[in-house]
């Protein structure tokens, strides 16, 4: 696995902290259907977009992870885990769908 994708995964502390500049950027982008979305495509889209994307990315990816759990708290130190993990369960299983891992390593039983 690409370390500069890990590397990027556990900065996203920084990178969540100018939602506003990536939101007013991706008011130009095309909608994601993340159900569509395999990890090989999303690790491919981690590796060229910039960090503010990535943080939107995973902090969309995490308020859905919210509304099929129910909890209903950010933990920013939870936040960075769960990204990281992400990562490196995408890159080792390119061929699953993101949602199904994003599942997998974040919403513990």
């Amino acid at each position: 696995m690409n370390r500069s994708l890990i590397a990027a995964a556990v900065c996203l502390s920084t990178a969540l902290c100018a939602p506003t500049l990536a939101l007013a950027k991706k008011a130009q982008m095309q909608n994601i259907d993340f159900g569509a979305i395999t990890c090989g495509e999303f690790m491919k889209e981690l590796s060229t977009g910039t960090a503010e994307d990535a943080g939107v990315v995973l902090m969309w990816i995490d308020g859905y992870l919210s509304g099929v759990s129910g909890d209903k708290s950010l933990n920013w130190k939870n936040l960075e885990k769960f990204s990281t993990d992400l990562v490196a369960y995408c890159g080792s299983k390119p061929d699953a769908n993101v949602l199904d891992a994003a599942e997998e390593v974040g919403i513990s039983d």
